[in-house]
């Protein structure tokens, strides 16, 4: 099957070309609406990124959420310094990243096998489901396959360099560092895959194991190539050292991987069995159940269509076979180039081995680059085994055979992503359409401050994907959890959405009772996170319902907040019953990771029961704000009947400092409120 490679430039370059313009038409269409939203993790990629354009926001490694490595931000900051704080910037990186995969992989199978396996797998990654959601999402992970390709591409095109280097005339120092400069920018490249996700702190072992089959089947190749892929992977511990120096210095950071290595914490206590079943179901993933999580996947949807997925298992025996009966030549490196694919794919797999299915559309994304190249390489030697037994049938039978086969995968892909993927309703709750229909309702007609209810008011998310959709400036977005808390802020009116997701409880739904109702904002029909509905606020009106219905009381905590009044329902209860108490607080100032908490005290002081939250996030305070808290708990079905103090009191997280009252001058923290009246 391997063309003349004397051929025209379109005989020889007009299928790559083909290939990435189609890849590329997968990956730009409707890219600003599919997926339809976006996720957290995708909005703090560009609330960091628009912070290192606008703020000067210049760190190693990112602490948000589970900590994250840095590369990606600052390629969407590049992006955002033309195109202003925009998902489509987050997204655009992607796609490039995806584009130079297909490239650089084509690019080095051709090399390394031949021209009809190149060409079969990039035409898999280019169509493929798995490349395609990956290519479309703002998501650093990208990045890495994107990375390490280009850096095995250099490494490739720098042994086959060697021997023209060794022969070719001229100095031996000017042979030897113009023989390096490739080994050179391959390490650079390998180091900078360290700032883009997790797995590349061990894809690198692939070259050491790379030299040790060398050096078992080809002695002389091994001694030829070892100073150099030394000198490249001296070059790449040089260039990630300050990550893994900051890393090695803030253990911490690294939340992620603390929680991922809970099965071989186990395994280490002597209990195997969590291991083996992660490692077990991960085997599912290629084509037998794949990964739950709607975000990435549709669900359990394999890495691989039934039929790729015989012919991966095809293509993964020819490649064993030919590492282990074939030899390498100046003109076929073959063997090792399936060994160096063999281990890619056994290193790269491995993490998802221990995490299991679940997140491992992202988790495996290493192996990415090979999940096409396997079953490529059973079809380009299945097709020269039967030009061989068939005499020779014409080559245009099996570029239509290619193209029918390639053509359904096309098909298969187009409707699972862009029909069946993208409006499925768990899909749109994951990429929080809900959120993105209220703040283009904020930019047509909203002004001044909206309060918008949401079950994740944190600053990394909710409000970063406000940073990324709103973009009328009238508009001050204030945020929420309206299943525990009402926020009056303070201007004179304000917007209030609440969406479906987050109903005012009984308790709370009753302050807001002569609000005006503007309006329920029309959402489709299969939609989960539905109806929102859109309220008028009057802040003198409202507070004045507010302390009509609440006992007024003062108690100030520290210089950032303020108790003003509560109600308790029900004033007496039974064991076994639930109790609410709606505390009335007013701002001060912002206070980072604040709580709320709640103690019914027994004997002694010491808490029955307690209830600890905060639906307003203390970050989002700002002076004047009035808000309602809702703590609700359940009396312990033995209590024994009597009268019991209520205390409530303010603390900050991670340390669980508590803020003392200000009216005391000993430094007390817990603010008898009321009593509770227990009867049998």
């Amino acid at each position: 099957m391997k063309m003349n490679s004397k051929g025209s430039w379109t005989a020889r370059f007009g299928w790559p070309l083909l290939i990435l313009l189609t890849a590329a038409v997968f990956r730009f269409h409707n890219l600003a609406s599919i997926p339809p939203g976006m996720t957290h993790d995708e909005a703090d990629h560009g609330f960091i990124a628009w912070q290192i354009v606008t703020e000067g926001v210049r760190e190693i490694y990112f602490t948000v959420g589970y900590g994250r490595e840095p590369l990606y931000d600052y390629a969407v900051a590049l992006f955002m310094s033309f195109m202003g704080p925009t998902i489509l910037a987050a997204r655009l990186v992607s796609v490039f990243a995806g584009l130079i995969l297909i490239a650089a992989m084509i690019a080095w199978i051709w090399r390394a096998f031949d021209r009809p396996a190149a060409l079969l797998t990039g035409a898999g990654l280019a169509l493929g489901f798995w490349p395609l959601m990956s290519s479309r999402q703002a998501l650093r992970s990208i990045m890495l396959p994107a990375l390490f390709v280009l850096a095995v591409l250099l490494f490739w095109l720098a042994m086959e360099n060697v021997g023209r280097n060794q022969k070719s005339r001229g100095r031996f120092f000017w042979r030897a560092a113009h023989g390096l400069l490739p080994f050179i920018v391959a390490g650079a490249i390998l180091g900078l895959t360290f700032y883009t996700y997790i797995p590349a702190r061990a894809l690198w072992i692939i070259f050491p194991l790379l030299l040790l089959y060398w050096l078992l089947r080809d002695r002389a190749l091994c001694r030829t190539m070892f100073w150099r892929t030394a000198v490249m992977l001296l070059v790449m511990v040089l260039v990630a050292a300050p990550l893994l120096a900051y890393l090695q210095l803030h253990p911490g950071a690294e939340l992620r991987i603390q929680q991922l290595a809970e099965p071989l914490i186990q395994a280490q206590a002597g209990d195997w069995s969590m291991l083996t079943d992660q490692a077990q179901a991960a085997l599912r993933l290629f084509f037998l159940e794949g990964d739950p999580v709607w975000r990435y996947n549709l669900y359990k949807r394999p890495f691989l269509t039934p039929l790729f997925g015989f012919l991966f298992l095809v293509g993964l025996s020819q490649a064993l076979w030919w590492t282990f009966t074939k030899r390498d030549s100046a003109a076929d490196h073959r063997a090792s180039a399936s060994f160096l694919s063999l281990s890619w794919l056994l290193i790269g797999f491995a993490p998802v081995l221990i995490t299991g299915p679940e997140l491992s559309m992202t988790q495996a994304i290493a192996v990415q680059p090979l999940i096409y190249l396997f079953p490529a390489l059973a079809l380009a030697s299945g097709g020269a085994w039967l030009a061989c037994r068939t005499g020779g049938l014409p080559y245009w039978l099996y570029q239509a055979g290619a193209v029918l086969l390639y053509g359904l995968l096309a098909l298969t892909t187009w409707r699972g992503y862009f029909q069946e993927w993208a409006n499925h309703p768990q899909v749109r709750v994951q990429y929080e359409s809900t959120l993105i229909a209220e703040l283009d309702y904020l930019n047509t007609t909203g002004s001044g401050e909206a309060l918008i209810s949401t079950i994740t008011p944190g600053l990394y998310h909710s409000p970063a994907v406000a940073a990324m959709a709103l973009t009328n400036e009238d508009v001050q977005p204030r945020w929420f959890d309206g299943r525990g808390a009402l926020l009056l802020p303070r201007d004179q009116s304000a917007t209030l959405l609440v969406p479906g997701f987050t109903p005012l409880p009984p308790a709370l739904s009753a302050f807001i009772d002569t609000a005006e109702l503007v309006e329920t904002l029309p959402l489709r029909e299969s939609d989960l996170d539905r109806p929102v509905r859109v309220y008028k606020l009057n802040r003198q009106a409202l507070l004045s319902d507010w302390r009509e219905q609440m006992t007024p009381i003062e108690a100030g905590f520290g210089d950032a907040v303020k108790l003003v009044g509560f109600d308790l329902i029900p004033e007496q209860a039974s064991p076994g019953q639930q109790v609410s108490l709606v505390t009335m607080w007013q701002a001060q100032q912002p206070l980072e990771e604040a709580v709320l908490f709640t103690h019914l005290l027994g004997p002694d002081d010491v808490p029955l029961v307690q209830n600890d939250r905060l639906d307003v996030p203390g970050y989002s305070w700002a002076a004047g704000d009035v808000f309602l808290q809702l703590h609700q708990f359940t009396l312990p079905a033995d209590l024994e009947p009597g009268v019991y103090p209520l205390a409530v009191g303010v603390y900050t997280l991670p340390d669980g400092l508590r803020l003392p009252l200000t009216s005391d001058a000993a430094g007390a923290t817990l603010f008898p409120l009321t009593t509770l009246v227990v009867i049998p």
